[in-house]
């Protein structure tokens, strides 16, 4: 990366902004200082109107529920852009608050319909429930009869329906008649405005629910059509509005004096070339820095480039930190690491095959810019391992495993079920500890070395005496694995390992004659304390 300066012209920056957006090339530091020269820009005239249609863009989009982009996309002028949005708005406005209307009204028919339910079943008139001096009316819902209430109270009057009950009781008497209905698991309901017949109101209410909602539905139906014509255009229009407006905006990123403007950033090396050309064809000044001139707290963007299978782990990498500009990418080696350790911890085919099948799910339904599209990816190439492994090593589909351990014949497997699978178990999990615990033990190291590598090589460019500091660190860990496996010498994993991979490593103290324990174990105990 090279540090670019850019000045020219006041006049001339609509063209170099115009420039910069055709190459893409420079990543922009933003101007914050001001001083008596140069202040921080201002958005060039048509920022206003851009934003305001795009403001309106987007209400357009979330009223006609626009969200996936549609296959095929309309050809944007932005010319021609205004008047197009400025009728489609009024259109798709007029629809959106018939729709609003619609549903205010449904709903406030939807609780007279509820209030007026219980009373239609009564049979009473409205206007029979108030107006009383020295009665109380109490009405509401029972789940269960209301047994002997005229016995306990019989100077109250009682009205039954189905699941609800109005009493008509003396004031002095109503707190005795709540106690004896709340017996029943009464609940008091309010009396509904108006005059006349329940059910005549009932009827005139649900007849009006029918007819909003029937028009309802029109409503949705012709905003469903405006969508398909119009879903095109709007997404086109959207991110056509959005470029223009980031373009439009530009010069608040930007120094910018009376008669001059500077625009600072960075710019890939191989790239300067081309971008100075251009700009100095309008006239503009160009000068190059290398990045190692810039000051600490102002290091060189940086952009990961990973071959496409592993872009999707990048988000991992951006969780914990994202490495500068001179340290080494690690999501090719986190592309490898994590969906194997995923596949070695599950180690089934059955459930392995659940996450791939969730993987397919979410390529074919969700987004590929979305996090979940991502999560849901590297789970199922989690799950890919997780098939290998059950299948080539554990033997195991969906915890129970493809064939009984040879000292355990009446063990539970897929072959009590008349299933043979013709692949060899090489590690029982329930019996195969020993195995599982050493395989652990060599990942492990692998993967801790690894990275101790990776910090070796990105401490190099910062400072020596950090880097050999994460060496010592990785010297103890192989002095700790190295120690673990001649200790499980009596697994055959770690027997094989130490035989084969470790065998270059001395048996003995030459000078001394000592073997076993003194010759491996207490060099690599010193290497521990350090």
């Amino acid at each position: 990366m090279s540090r670019a300066l850019i000045a020219g012209p006041r006049d001339k920056l609509p063209q170099s902004i115009e420039v910069l957006h055709e190459l893409k090339l420079i990543h922009i530091v933003d101007h914050h200082g001001e001083d008596d020269t140069f202040h921080i820009g201002k958005p060039l005239s048509p920022a206003a109107e851009l934003s305001d249609n795009l403001v309106k863009l987007r209400s357009i989009a979330s009223i006609l529920a626009i969200k996936a982009p549609p296959k095929e996309r309309e050809r944007i002028r932005i010319e021609e852009l205004r008047q197009k949005v400025l009728s489609l708005e009024l259109n798709i406005s007029e629809e959106d608050a018939a729709r609003k209307k619609a549903e205010g009204l449904l709903g406030d028919l939807e609780r007279r319909i509820d209030e007026l339910r219980p009373f239609a079943s009564i049979g009473l008139p409205l206007e029979a429930y108030r107006g009383y001096e020295s009665l109380t009316v109490i009405v509401g819902r029972v789940p269960r009869d209301v047994s002997g209430f005229e016995e306990a109270m019989p100077v109250a009057e009682v009205f039954r329906g189905p699941g609800v009950v109005a009493v008509f009781a003396p004031k002095a008497a109503s707190e005795q008649a709540l106690a004896l209905l709340a017996q029943s698991g009464f609940t008091l309901v309010d009396i509904p405005a108006g005059e006349g017949s329940p059910q005549a109101l009932l009827d005139v209410a649900v007849a009006d629910r029918d007819k909003w909602k029937a028009r309802l539905e029109e409503i949705q139906g012709r905003l469903e059509k405006m969508r398909e014509r119009y879903a095109g255009f709007v997404v086109a229009a959207e991110e056509a509005l959005e470029v223009e407006v980031d373009k439009a905006e530009a010069p608040l990123r930007f120094a910018v004096s009376d008669h001059s403007f500077v625009i600072d950033g960075w710019v890939p090396s191989s790239g300067f070339k081309a971008l100075q050309t251009r700009m100095e064809g309008l006239g503009i000044y160009v000068e190059s820095g290398e990045p190692q001139e810039a000051r600490e707290e102002e290091a060189p963007p940086v952009l990961l480039r990973n071959p496409k299978p592993a872009r999707p782990f990048e988000f991992l990498i951006h969780l914990y930190s994202t490495p500068s500009y001179h340290e080494l990418d690690p999501t090719l080696f986190l592309f490898i690491a994590a969906p194997f350790f995923f596949g070695f911890m599950i180690g089934d085919v059955g459930y392995g095959a659940l996450f791939v099948a969730l993987g397919v799910v979410a390529a074919i339904r969700l987004d590929p810019k979305s996090i979940w599209w991502r999560i849901l990816f590297v789970t199922a190439v989690g799950g890919v391992w997780s098939v290998l492994f059950g299948l080539l090593v554990f033997g195991e589909a969906f915890g129970l495993p493809f064939h009984p351990p040879p000292a355990h014949l009446e063990e539970l497997s897929w072959e009590s079920f008349g299933l043979f699978v013709p692949i060899p178990t090489l590690i029982h999990k329930a019996f195969g500890i020993g195995d599982m615990i050493y395989l652990s033990i060599l990942f492990a190291a692998l993967h801790l070395g690894t990275g101790y590598i990776i910090g070796f090589v990105n401490e190099v460019h910062h400072s020596k005496r950090h880097a050999l500091a994460k060496l010592g660190w990785f010297m103890c860990l192989f002095g700790l694995f190295t120690l673990l496996t001649f200790s499980l010498r009596w697994n055959p994993i770690a027997r094989w390992v130490w035989d084969v991979p470790l065998g270059w490593f001395p048996r003995m103290i030459e000078p001394l004659g000592l073997r076993g324990f003194l010759g491996v174990e207490i060099p690599f105990a010193s290497l521990i304390l350090i």
